[in-house]
């Protein structure tokens, strides 16, 4: 049994930290010099319960223990795996990768049968042995991996690991797509699923924002996104797709509250130079004329002293057209003020910034009757047409006007009806 120098990682630092492989390295350190480990009990069943919670069904190549080592792995976050993310090779690092890799194959490959048979506990297999892989086909992202710790060459392993780096990411962002902002990026396992597919009507303005995202993938020029328009309409559920159909292509959303828009030069500083793309997403956002924090963002969005780095957008969704509060006493000058004009500007101006507003208007009947059928099929909701119409219409009339979003609501109602 060869013996496991966590000291010599020095990229994959937190791994050599990690406090499940420390307590693994001890118990077999320990039994390279004596057999008698059983006062080591105590931590050979809490790496069982460690890694058990720590591995997802889905993520399962292998053995438990495989597959832990493998997300470690995949998740590491050090010098390698973030130029191989960005697309860099670098000989010097890529000299101590292959040193590492010889530690790491060694963790991956432990002999576990020996271990369990000291603390005979022959149902500890499904940890240590078994093959549970619920996917031999090589679908999973993470066989890449448990490839790579396999073979014995570490030339071949260290371009595999470049190649998963360099589609995938590393760290927080290999492991989410989706995250929000609470003063620090926090992960989003279970975001909206919806897809363009889903959602009904406004072709053109989804045609629109598909393109932009696609040159923001592709390394052009695009713009920041303002999609206003009229509540329910779709403007939130069109970005949350663009997150289904381009996550396969590092594309990563951030999702910002208003009360947070002063922290956006921490977040643009924090993923600038990651080989991601990044939409920094706001919804619903809107300023009263009182609120000065407009200024702040207008000066992030072309006219701060800092560039918007090329791997970030901003994108913002709104019910008024210039995002601040306008009212008739703006317009009719009733303040007073002097230079009333030069106000009016600069509480347009924000909006200005925007490469690209899309419009999202609420539906006319016909319209809204048409996305109503379309629901209808896409849920498998049977039922006559007429009856469909005449249904949709009275819904709409108690529930504040057309839009899909009340069309959902209603499809989604009458489906639960008739079960």
């Amino acid at each position: 049994m060869n013996k496991v120098n966590l000291d010599l990682l020095i990229l994959f630092d937190d791994i050599r930290k990690n406090s499940v492989i420390t307590r693994v390295v001890k118990i077999f350190n320990e039994f390279f010099y004596k057999d008698y480990i059983v006062y080591m009990e105590a931590d050979y069943y809490s790496v069982q319960r460690d890694i058990f919670f720590a591995v997802e069904e889905k993520d399962i190549i292998g053995s438990y223990w495989q597959s832990y080592v493998c997300k470690l792995v995949a998740e590491s976050e050090n010098k390698f795996s973030i130029l191989s993310e960005k697309f860099i090779k670098n000989i010097n690092t890529e000299k101590l990768m292959e040193r590492e890799l010889t530690e790491i194959k060694k963790l991956y490959n432990l002999d576990w049968q020996t271990i369990i048979n000291v603390f005979k506990d022959q149902q500890a297999s499904i940890f240590f042995t078994e093959d549970t892989s619920l996917n031999k086909s090589g679908l999973l992202k993470r066989n890449q991996i448990k490839k790579a710790l396999m073979i014995n060459d570490n030339k071949q392993s260290l371009d595999l690991l470049y190649d998963y780096y360099s589609k995938w990411g590393c760290g927080i962002y290999e492991k989410y797509n989706a995250f929000v902002w609470d003063d620090k990026l926090v992960g989003v396992k279970n975001y909206d699923k919806i897809t363009f597919d889903q959602l009904v009507g406004y072709e053109k303005q989804k045609e629109q924002l598909i393109e932009n995202t696609k040159f923001f993938i592709n390394e052009y020029r695009s713009n920041n996104v303002l999609l206003y328009g009229d509540r329910g309409t779709g403007k939130s559920s069109s970005v949350k797709a663009l997150l289904n159909e381009f996550k396969d292509q590092k594309l990563k959303i951030i999702s910002l509250n208003k009360n947070h828009i002063k922290d956006l030069y921490k977040i643009i500083e924090l993923v600038a130079n990651r080989g991601c793309k990044f939409i920094i997403f706001i919804d619903d956002l809107s300023f009263e004329e009182t609120e000065v924090e407009y200024k702040y963002f207008k000066s992030v969005i072309e006219g701060g002293i800092e560039a918007q780095p090329d791997n970030v957008l901003i994108y913002v969704t709104s019910n008024r057209r210039n995002i601040i509060r306008e009212t008739w006493k703006d317009r009719s000058n009733e303040t007073g003020d002097v230079h009333h004009n030069d106000g009016i500007q600069e509480r347009m101006s924000l909006a200005d910034r925007f490469g690209l507003l899309i419009t999202f208007i609420s539906p006319d009947k016909k319209d809204y009757l048409e996305i109503v059928k379309k629901l209808a099929i896409q849920e498998g909701l049977r039922i006559n047409e007429t009856q469909l119409e005449d249904e949709a219409l009275k819904w709409e009339l108690r529930h504040n006007g057309r839009s899909g979003r009340i069309a959902k609501q209603f499809i989604y109602y009458m489906k639960a009806k008739m079960i």
